[in-house]
């Protein structure tokens, strides 16, 4: 039998609680976001298919970062799949999604491409994290698999699919600088062991998302990374099938072989949140590449 931190389950019976009457008092005000299921062909039984959002990905996003002026001049392949994502899923058509690997790709590519359409709500705009705004990951509600949800939701749904693993975290990206970049493909049940090493090991090369410093002997990763931290090591502890084990023994196996001897350097150091970029995660042409993967 599987163990999940108790900081998980938590956080999946908190949602779930919000989730369940999402405009009930005591629940932040939300902005509902349906789809336009106009979009999708009449004569046919739905069958999910994530080549639209493949198409998003190869079309409008460079060096994980989004080309949001191109991709408001053309919705179509986000509106698409959206639409297609709002009637099929792990619980409205379970025979598309034999494995728990199915169902987890399924609601990463959902989490990324809703995140983007919550940006292209409002665009333009500078950041998605501004106290006047509606918080991203609880105020938006989306149609996901039959049911209106919200993106922490989906999350947890995430979460659960993966039996905890805690790499998904690093593979949404939640529309700022200061959050994990966007694949170059969709994330795919044959391919997704190697798609969230990758995904980890991306997110501990990212400056924005990770750095050390020597001369304060500390470590700075990513604010969800430290703050949700039993997860991480709960994860780890279960791959590993050992009794003990630290953040640094996460982060350590997680990075990139150049990365994990920068690690090893730093045995000892405090472990401490990076402070947070809400730039929006937007690419134009003619920007030069970001310094980060």
């Amino acid at each position: 039998m599987s163990i999940r931190p108790a900081s998980w389950t938590v956080r999946l019976v908190a949602a779930a609680a919000c989730g369940a009457a999402f405009l009930t008092p005591g629940c932040a005000p939300s902005t509902t976001l349906m789809p336009d299921m106009s979009v999708l062909p009449v004569s046919m039984a739905p069958s999910y298919s994530d080549r639209d959002w493949a198409v998003v990905l190869r079309d409008y996003v460079r060096y994980g970062l989004v080309d949001y002026d191109a991709l408001a001049a053309n919705r179509q392949p986000l509106e698409r799949y959206y639409a297609l994502v709002a009637v099929t899923g792990p619980a409205s058509t379970p025979e598309q999604f034999p494995s728990p690997a199915h169902a987890t790709a399924y609601y990463l590519n959902a989490y990324n491409a809703l995140v983007i359409r919550a940006v292209l709500e409002r665009y333009p705009v500078t950041t998605m994290y501004d106290l006047s705004m509606p918080r991203l990951e609880h105020d938006y509600q989306f149609k996901v698999d039959g049911r209106v949800c919200n993106l922490a939701a989906i999350e947890d749904e995430m979460l659960r699919s993966s039996d905890g693993d805690a790499r998904t975290l690093m593979a949404t990206c939640r529309a700022a600088m200061g959050t994990p970049r966007l694949p170059n493909q969709p994330y795919q049940a044959t391919l997704l062991e190697r798609q969230l090493a990758e995904a980890a090991a991306e997110v501990l090369d990212n400056p924005d998302l990770f750095r050390i410093d020597h001369a304060a002997r500390t470590i700075y990763v990513w604010q969800l990374v430290e703050r949700r931290q039993d997860e991480f090591v709960t994860f780890w502890k279960m791959r590993r099938r050992v009794r003990a084990g630290y953040l640094f023994n996460v982060l350590l196996e997680m990075a990139s072989p150049e990365r994990r001897r920068a690690i090893q350097g730093a045995v000892g150091y405090a472990i401490r949140p990076l402070p947070f970029d809400r730039t929006l995660n937007r690419w134009s042409p003619g920007t030069a590449k970001p310094v980060a993967p």
